[in-house]
């Protein structure tokens, strides 16, 4: 495949340097698509357009014939577009609901689009409340930033685009078996767009201080298991992600509508498409082969789950067509890609590309007109009119950027003259040029950017709150010192640890709506507290344990002597630190919080539970299940206390509400720490990123009492802290999901 890609682009070099004439006439199009626009004032051409129903007949014509052109490569008869355009006529006032719905009704607007591509036939499809449900979880388990990049706006579009290939598919066939093709069409688009949005946009365009290298290639191995085969995945074997999880689930679907035995060809499709989108996104300098390869099979795997069939030269087609909205949305993106640090030919020196990507830009636009389509004038027009009307709406936006493209990508005087007259298009004329499914994209990623605070996956939530947990800490950590006590403390903070404390703090925060800005010092401190705790526990006085959060144990890397000097001094820090909390809270509430957290970590709590664990470990009796969970209590639950507590203490919220908060720390530090034995017993040191068997001495709840016993002690202490939560008067949606992820965790 990479050979084939390679040899069309060099067919197109060998046509391009033969044929100027060619795409200059090309570019003329274009201009002449966008110069003779009504008007460059906006009220008057929605004056002209407003009760214009031949003007809205015309305009659906040229978006039926596009899509057909562009997504389907073929050229449909003036006959079949008469036809659906008659049709889709019909659902026009649907198309400007749908343009509202976006605008006001959040998530809702992307199922609803879906009804608009639809055109009518299907619309009360179970399926489509099946897709309503996906698409919330989805935006619910997506990374902030994800969302605020757009991911959902592609979602939809991809779907929509999905559908509206099995829509023209079944266009002239009896209702009912358009509806059977479109069940499966439905989900196979929301699967094709959910692994757009998790594995392009978080998987491979995620910095890796976001998503550490480790953790980004399990899920390469995961999606290199999963693509190719249809054997099922072991629930262990997943990352403990809910986009694993997402990622498996869509997986299932697919290979139940798809079957490998009559569709290998689409998880061909599929492995070859990762496979060039990861080799892509690992490069400091991109290959056209693999993004030929990636954006023509993205077409590819589209037209096999929304066609019955497909005909035959489909594929050579398809990757000879697809670098027509690869280049021209590389160059829209150039400043975001550059942002985001993703390497393409717009975002690299000029110097340092073969070739001028802006003439490409035109240049294999008519290369596909004259190669693919035989010079058919309809197809040729109608590409220029798409291709103009897409990039005036990018440089009417922001003008400055028709003259930097002429600074680094000298034109030609055709291209000159079109970038001049496209930058000075009035914005909402040249936006009204966009094609009607990339209008309600952008509408779509407008109102699905944000979500509600709490109306999160809570591991989506702790993996959002990880950047500012880490500046938290960092503000606290001299780095760059060797061979003294600040040393230590950057080695033992500085590795990948799940940050459950801090991440408890935040929820909490988020529940009772603070400005989490206002608790840094807090925030810091719980994780400086626990940090320090463990480097005493990791001691060889104490579990002598030999690895912690993935790398050796500071003990084992630094003098001892030294480990316990700087865990002392992170404790002191983290004192100082709660004291700065009287710049935003009332100081005797503050230090009603020190006194809290000196009890919670004193001799009558955390480290008399520390000290208990010892002293059993060395009489070797057998403990009961009691004994067990008081242990836990003091050691697991302390630290939960302290991490929620004082912010009820700050807000002086209730008594009663501060004593449901405490049984729910109490209850889930619980179930935290059986969970812990499970792993204990199940997992490895590099799932876990800690010593196993740590508990030999004294044994562990699921040695000595047996994993059912464990389970019921589990579910019993869960259940209790969600009866704390009912109990509270705000949203508890996101310590609840907590509770249940402790009691379910994988690593």
């Amino acid at each position: 495949m990479i050979q084939g890609a390679r040899r069309t682009l060099a067919e197109f070099r060998s046509w391009q340097e033969r044929n100027p004439e060619a795409i200059a006439g090309h570019v003329d199009r274009y201009t002449r698509h966008i110069d003779g626009l009504p008007s460059r004032h906006p009220l008057r051409v929605r004056l002209r357009r407003l009760g214009a129903r031949a003007a809205e007949h015309a305009r659906i014509e040229r978006e039926v014939r596009h899509f057909v052109i562009y997504n389907l490569l073929e050229v449909p008869t003036d006959e079949r577009i008469a036809l659906i355009t008659e049709g889709l006529s019909r659902y026009v006032p649907e198309f400007r609901v749908v343009e509202r719905t976006v605008r006001t009704g959040g998530l809702e607007a992307a199922v609803d689009l879906v009804r608009a591509r639809l055109n009518g036939r299907a619309g009360d499809l179970p399926e489509l409340l099946w897709l309503r449900e996906r698409l919330r979880r989805l935006h619910r388990v997506l990374p902030a930033d994800v969302l605020r990049a757009g991911a959902m706006g592609k979602v939809s579009r991809t779907i929509g685009g999905v559908l509206a290939i099995a829509v023209y598919d079944t266009f002239d066939v009896s209702a009912d078996e358009a509806a059977d093709h479109l069940r499966r069409v439905v989900r196979g688009g929301y699967a094709l767009g959910a692994a757009y949005a998790i594995i392009d946009d978080c998987l491979h365009d995620l910095p890796e201080h976001r998503l550490p290298r480790a953790e980004r290639e399990d899920y390469h191995r995961l999606v290199l298991r999963a693509l190719p085969s249809g054997e099922p995945l072991c629930p262990s074997q997943l990352p403990d992600n809910p986009l694993a999880e997402e990622l498996c689930a869509m997986r299932e679907q697919v290979l139940t509508d798809f079957p490998p035995a009559t569709h290998g060809h689409l998880y061909r499709a599929g492995t070859c498409m990762y496979l060039a989108q990861h080799r892509d996104a690992s490069r400091a300098h991109p290959d056209l082969a693999d993004v030929f390869i990636k954006a023509g099979l993205s077409r590819v795997i589209a037209n096999i789950m929304g066609r019955r069939s497909l005909p035959d030269g489909f594929y050579a087609r398809c990757l000879n067509t697809i670098m027509l909205s690869q280049l021209r949305d590389d160059l829209k993106d150039r400043e975001e890609d550059a942002a985001a640090g993703r390497c393409t030919l717009f975002t690299l020196p000029p110097e340092e590309v073969a070739g001028d990507p802006l003439y490409d830009v035109f240049a294999y636009e008519a290369y596909v007109v004259d190669g693919v389509f035989d010079g058919d004038e309809r197809v040729a027009d109608d590409l220029a009119y798409h291709g103009a009307g897409s990039i005036a709406a990018y440089l009417a936006q922001d003008p400055a950027q028709a003259a930097e493209l002429e600074r680094a990508y000298p034109p030609t005087p055709e291209i000159r003259r079109f970038l001049r007259v496209a930058a000075g298009l009035h914005p909402r004329v040249a936006a009204h040029q966009l094609p009607v499914d990339k209008r309600l994209r952008a509408e779509v990623n407008a109102v699905t950017q944000a979500r509600p605070a709490t109306d999160v996956d809570c591991r989506t939530f702790a993996f959002d709150q990880l950047p500012f947990i880490a500046a938290a800490i960092d503000g606290h950590v001299r780095k760059g010192s060797t061979g003294d006590l600040h040393e230590v403390i950057a080695y033992s903070l500085g590795a990948h640890g799940k940050r459950v404390r801090p991440t408890l703090t935040l929820a909490l925060a988020a529940a009772l709506g603070l400005d989490r800005d206002r608790l840094t010092p807090i925030v810091a401190a719980g994780e400086l507290f626990h940090t320090a705790s463990l480097m005493f526990d990791d001691l060889p006085a104490q579990d002598d344990a030999s690895v912690r959060r993935g790398r050796p144990t500071a003990h084992t890397v630094f003098p001892e002597s030294s480990v316990q000097l700087a865990a002392i001094s992170m404790i002191s820090t983290g004192f100082g630190l709660v004291a700065e909390l009287s710049a935003h809270f009332p100081p005797d509430r503050v230090a009603q919080v020190v006194a809290y957290v000196g009890t919670s970590l004193g001799p009558e709590r955390l480290c008399r539970g520390q000290d208990l664990d010892l002293r059993l470990a060395r009489s070797g009796r057998a403990l009961s299940a009691t004994e067990f969970v008081e242990l836990y209590t003091l050691k697991t639950s302390a630290a939960f206390e302290a991490a929620l507590v004082p912010l009820m203490m700050l807000t002086a919220r209730p008594q009663r509400e501060i004593e449901l908060v405490g049984g729910y720390a109490r209850h889930a530090g619980v179930v935290f720490q059986i969970r812990d034995d499970i792993l204990d017993q199940t997992a490895t040191v590099a799932a876990l990123g800690k010593d196993v068997g740590q508990d030999t001495g004294r044994g562990s709840l699921v040695t000595v009492h047996g994993r059912a016993e464990a389970e019921r002690l589990m579910a019993h202490h869960l259940e209790r802290a969600y009866a704390a939560l009912d109990g509270l008067p705000f949203d508890v949606a996101l310590l609840r999901g907590m509770a249940r992820y402790f009691a379910t965790r994988r690593r």
